[in-house]
């Protein structure tokens, strides 16, 4: 005979050959173990980005027990000068005193505009969380800041302290 019976053995070598060289032929061939892909890291540079300072928030003279309200158009002003159409965030560090407890600064309002005038300027809340603006076709973008001072048995003497702006690239 020519095929032997037992263990794992039902057909002649030959025809078991055969039938795997055929079934490896029919099967599908695997995946490779390894493949790979690919990107581009891109970046445009932009001009850097300037803030300045153009006019305190100046509450004057303050009775020691009273408030006194600067409107925002009358306030503190910052000048911001970037790239062209660029959106930014902005965020403001707003203080909660004018350096003693006595005096503090609350009620904040604010303006912004892409001219340096208040004519055409949009009202918005500097306290609030960090908010999205676009630099003007010449690169440009000013707020005004105002605010309440309300003195509580304050000492006689002068109180400063800073505010704030941060402005950086979306």
């Amino acid at each position: 005979m020519g095929h032997v019976r037992g263990r794992g053995a039902s057909f002649p070598r030959p025809r078991r050959a055969l039938l795997y060289g055929v079934l490896v032929l029919l099967l599908p061939a695997g995946a490779p173990a390894q493949t790979t892909g690919g990107l581009s890291a891109r970046a445009t540079v932009v001009s850097a980005l300037a803030v300045a300072g153009t006019a305190d928030l100046a509450f004057g003279n303050v009775a020691q027990t009273s408030s006194k309200v600067v409107l925002a158009k009358n306030g503190g002003r910052f000048s911001v000068t970037g790239a062209a159409n660029q959106p930014v965030s902005v965020s403001f560090a707003l203080p909660a005193n004018l350096g003693h407890p006595a005096v503090a600064v609350a009620t904040w309002t604010g303006l912004w505009g892409t001219t340096p005038g208040v004519g055409a300027a949009t009202a918005f809340v500097p306290a609030g969380p960090p908010a999205t603006f676009t630099l003007s076709a010449g690169g440009r973008l000013f707020f005004w800041i105002g605010a309440t001072v309300t003195t509580t048995a304050a000492p006689v003497g002068s109180y400063t302290s800073p505010l704030t702006l941060t402005v950086v690239y979306n």
